[in-house]
């Protein structure tokens, strides 16, 4: 795990939407809570199963 990250997640192959605002429930991933903070999901494709490393924003 890289020593900037909190923590590393897999995903599945596919489209995933990140969180970006931090206020998400189900962070890492998006759930719609940054709706009216002016900030939207990241959009991740991928191709196959992938760990990445997870940091939530400040």
């Amino acid at each position: 795990m890289s020593d900037k990250a909190d923590q590393e997640i897999t995903l599945e192959a596919g489209t995933h939407f990140m969180c970006t605002c931090g206020k998400s429930e189900n962070y890492p991933l998006c759930d719609g809570a940054h709706k009216g903070l002016g900030k939207g999901p990241e959009k991740l494709v991928l191709e196959e199963p992938t760990t990445i490393p997870v940091k939530k924003p400040e």
